[in-house]
Parts: C-alpha cells; structure tokens; sequence
C-alpha cells in the first residue's frame, strides 16, 4: 500500500543552471501468503494472488529561464503532486461470519500477470496431487486452490491452501458446512513461515495421542491443572463485555488446512500439538479437554498456530455456568490473567458473552 509519508517533498527552487530536476515515485505490494517453498502447479490456482498499487510518478520539471527583468522576483514552490484516490486498503474480516449460515462463496483470486502469459488449462481432477482433499470438495461444490501437503504423521496429513485475511472465516465455515459430506475438517493455521520445516515448530514427535486421550479424564485434568496453577486474581470486571465474534488468526493472510478426520477436537492429538508443553499440555491432553467443550457447548476448533488456539462455541455457558467455566479456562490456559484478563470475573463474561473463546500459551 502506497504509504503517504514516503512521499518525497517537491524539490526546492529550480536551479537556472540545472536541466531538470526528478521526483521519486513510490510503490507498494502486498505479499503472498502462501509458504515460500510452495509453488502453484497449474497457471490458474495460486494459493494467493498478488494485489498492488502504484503512486504515480511526479511530472518531470525542466527548469526554463526567466527573463532578466523577473530574475529578482522569487519562483513560487510547486504544488505538491495529489495523492491517488485508489490506494488498496485490505478489507476487514465480516464480524458475524460464524452464525451457521451459508455465506457467500470466497471468490476466486484474479489472474496474474504470469497467468495470462501462459496457456489456458481446464481444472479437472488431473490436476489434483495425489491423496489431495480437492477431489472430495468439488464434489461437494467446493471449488478451492490447489493445496500441498504440509504435514504427515502415520497416515494423518494436514494440507493448506493460502488465504487472504479478509477470506478466511468464510472458508473455514464454508469446508466445516462441507465436512459431514467430504470427511474433511478446516483449520486455520496462521502465517506460512510458521509450517516450514514439516511444522516442526509446532508439532512434535508422539505416539498414538488419540488413543491416549480416550483414558484421560478431562474433568479431573482440569481439576489437577488448577491446583498447578494457583488461585486466580478475583475481583469486580472491568472490561466491556463483548459479544461479537472476532477471531485474531484470520486478522492476517495466512493458510487454511484440511484434515481427514470426523472432529476438529481431534486435530491437536492427531499432530501432536507444542503450542503448550511449557504448561505439560500435548496432544492427547488437549483432545480431551477440547472434547469435552465440544460436547457441552458445540466448540469447534478454528484455528492452531504456533501458540495460540481458537475455538467458535455456538452455544456459549449459560451465566450461572460463567464462573465454572472460567475456572476451567484458567487451569487450561492460566496465561490468559497474565496476558490483557486482569480477573477471573473478566474472563467469566468474556466466556459467556463471546463465541470466540481464544487461548494462548507463552
């Protein structure tokens, strides 16, 4: 995006002698999100088009000799060139996006430069990297980019397509609207440049989590994690209550990812998650908890970043539930009273009054 103050000024007053005098242009391009080893297989299905805008140059100023007699009177500044009126300004993500209902289809990005100068090819299902979920999603009117596979563990995968910010809620709803028919469940992953490497930063070596998981007693988990964690900062709230549905992942372009499996709940356990072990959470522990939320508010997982998970709970605590479940929240993520929740009050009405539940571990 053209940035105003990178403007330069215009130049002094002309020097007689000189020939001319030039004025700098300014540029700006907003980059792909996709992951940089990743390379579109096919002219029309980039993960992410490029979107720029240019300032245009300043005219080019000759100096042209005045008349002796008007030599003493000093030359006026030039007027300082408009800026243009199409700047790019990305477009914010809709606020109740996750209501349940059918959005409108994302769009599908324009052509690049590079795309126009190379033939047409038909998307079929040719096109398709082997084991890819693309095949199933079009089968079920989903038409999204072509994807890479980004992770394996065992025979789970996670693959990605990139996404600007503005788009991502309405993909992750419309591939989650899709996942009783196609098998397959969305996640938003976050910045590219996190997954390099197999996402080694993120998930780590483990056995069968999934399997762990179905003997942990989610309840008394959180029973234990409290009494780690001390007893919370109490007092009357002093946040705004919101009750909007603001998520922080898809604030910025990043990657949507796609997993075969019949709940989001299981994702941190089937690639084991790190974004927790400084609180000795992994994969099997966070199965267990994020299940049990889901069977008692609907939570679904929206988003699994290097540290941070977002769930979207449909169906939020009642407020007589408000206190309890914070409670669980803190022995989960006691974080979260030392990053912005000052109480447990705080985050009592954040629990009831949101659908956007986020935690993170530092």
């Amino acid at each position: 995006m053209p940035d105003p103050a990178a403007q330069q000024e215009p130049s002094a007053k002309p020097d007689p002698e000189s020939a001319s005098d030039t004025a700098a242009a300014s540029s700006g391009a907003l980059d792909d999100a996709a992951p940089e080893p990743i390379q579109p297989e096919s002219p029309e299905e980039d993960d992410i088009a490029r979107a720029a805008s240019e300032a245009p140059s300043r005219p080019h100023l000759t100096a042209v000799p005045e008349p002796e007699a008007d030599r003493d009177e000093p030359e006026p500044e030039p007027e300082p060139a408009p800026l243009p009126d199409d700047i790019f300004v990305p477009e914010r993500p809709k606020r109740e996006l996750l209501t349940l209902e059918k959005p409108e289809p994302p769009t599908r990005p324009p052509g690049t430069g590079r795309d126009e100068m190379m033939p047409r090819v038909e998307d079929t299902g040719d096109l398709d990297i082997a084991g890819s979920p693309r095949a199933a999603l079009r089968e079920a009117g989903l038409d999204v980019p072509k994807m890479h596979q980004l992770v394996r563990r065992g025979e789970s995968a996670i693959w990605a397509f990139g996404v600007r910010a503005s788009q991502a809620l309405a993909w992750w709803l419309e591939i989650r609207q899709s996942a009783e028919r196609t098998g397959w469940m969305p996640v938003l992953l976050g910045a590219p440049e996190e997954w390099r490497d197999g996402g080694e930063a993120i998930v780590h070596e483990g056995d069968d989590e999934l399997a762990r998981a179905a003997g942990i007693d989610a309840a008394a988990l959180l029973h234990d994690k409290a009494a780690e964690a001390g007893e919370p900062a109490r007092g009357v709230p002093i946040l705004p209550r919101r009750g909007d549905t603001d998520f922080a992942t898809p604030q910025r372009d990043g990657l949507v990812g796609l997993v075969e499996t019949d709940a989001g709940w299981k994702i941190p356990g089937l690639f084991p998650w790190a974004g927790s072990t400084n609180w000795e959470l992994y994969g099997a522990e966070h199965a267990a908890i994020l299940g049990r939320w889901h069977r008692q508010w609907e939570a679904e997982l929206v988003a699994m970043t290097y540290d941070v998970l977002e769930l979207y709970v449909p169906a939020p605590p009642s407020a007589e539930e408000a206190m309890k479940v914070a409670g669980e929240a803190y022995a989960y993520c006691p974080d979260l009273l030392d990053s912005g929740v000052p109480t447990l009050e705080d985050l009592a009405e954040h629990m009831i009054k949101s659908r956007a539940w986020y935690f993170r571990w530092t």
